[in-house]
């Protein structure tokens, strides 16, 4: 097995740790994280299976490292690390948003932090979010991993696979549940309205939250949490984690979650969860 390298440059400061440590993406398959080292991996098929590891190489560089058969389209690999870590994001507006709000927040944007880890494409991210409505964490990691083995053939899987598959083999072996109708009905719109193509890449700039919310199964917390992950800050993904949070630390309900934290503008869900890391409110 042959191996290339690759460092990818950044405009602003990234965190890597910070990144993978966004949310729980990274717990889920095919992800990897070895927190001695520092190295994220995973494996795609991009032609074939290849694995892609990425290590901090500088306070503006991503380390990438390689293993196929020596002929990986490395372009290829860019763009598909580059959107794991928003490494295009520019965190300029909300630095400044923060800076008027909370000064700790607004270092830690400096330093490399704001940005979620996200998939190889939309669908993938699509698809996890699916399997995080309704039901507990455990249940969340048990169902991606099924539908990375059972529908993905030990990748994620793509939207063709899926319609593939059908709502029964969704419903059992991936274990979706009342997931899976959704799951079809909203793979074969976001197909047929050109909001993805065959492999999953999003056409990001039309996946409004509208749209989203006009997706079968996706209610105002999914379509809030993709947003998020096409760096749309200005919606807070309500769960209940969220809620618990608010209804303990400030007396308040879902509803005036947002209301609340209105200070933060468009950055609202940025500015709960860094200066919730970070032990304030």
């Amino acid at each position: 097995m042959a191996s290339q390298l690759l460092t990818i440059s950044s405009s602003h400061d990234v965190s890597l740790h910070m990144t993978v440590q966004s949310h729980g993406w990274v717990a889920l398959e095919p992800w990897k994280w070895d927190e001695e080292s520092g190295e994220l991996s995973r494996t795609d098929l991009l032609g074939e299976p290849t694995k892609i590891m990425v290590t901090q190489g500088g306070a503006r560089a991503i380390d990438v490292l390689v293993e196929g058969n020596g002929s990986t389209d490395m372009s290829a690999v860019e763009v598909m690390v580059r959107r794991w870590l928003s490494l295009d994001w520019d965190p300029a507006d909300a630095i400044d948003a923060a800076s008027g709000v909370d000064s700790d927040v607004a270092d830690v944007i400096r330093q490399g932090g704001g940005r979620f880890l996200r998939g190889s494409n939309f669908y993938e991210d699509y698809l996890k979010t699916v399997c995080t409505v309704q039901i507990n964490w455990a249940g969340t990691k048990r169902m991606a991993g099924r539908l990375v083995q059972e529908i993905g053939d030990g990748f994620v899987p793509t939207p063709v696979q899926v319609l593939d598959a059908g709502e029964a083999v969704l419903r059992e072996r991936a274990s979706m549940g009342f997931r899976a109708k959704g799951i079809m009905v909203s793979t074969e719109r976001l197909l047929r309205d050109g909001l993805v193509d065959e492999n999953g890449v999003g056409a990001e700039g039309l996946l409004t939250y509208e749209v989203l919310m006009g997706l079968h199964g996706i209610g105002p917390y999914a379509a809030s949490h993709l947003r998020v992950l096409l760096q749309d800050f200005s919606r807070v993904p309500v769960d209940s984690e969220v809620t618990k949070f608010f209804r303990e630390r400030h007396g308040i309900g879902p509803k005036e979650v947002e209301p609340f934290l209105e200070r933060w503008g468009e950055y609202k869900f940025l500015g709960y969860r860094l200066s919730r890391r970070l032990g304030g409110s």
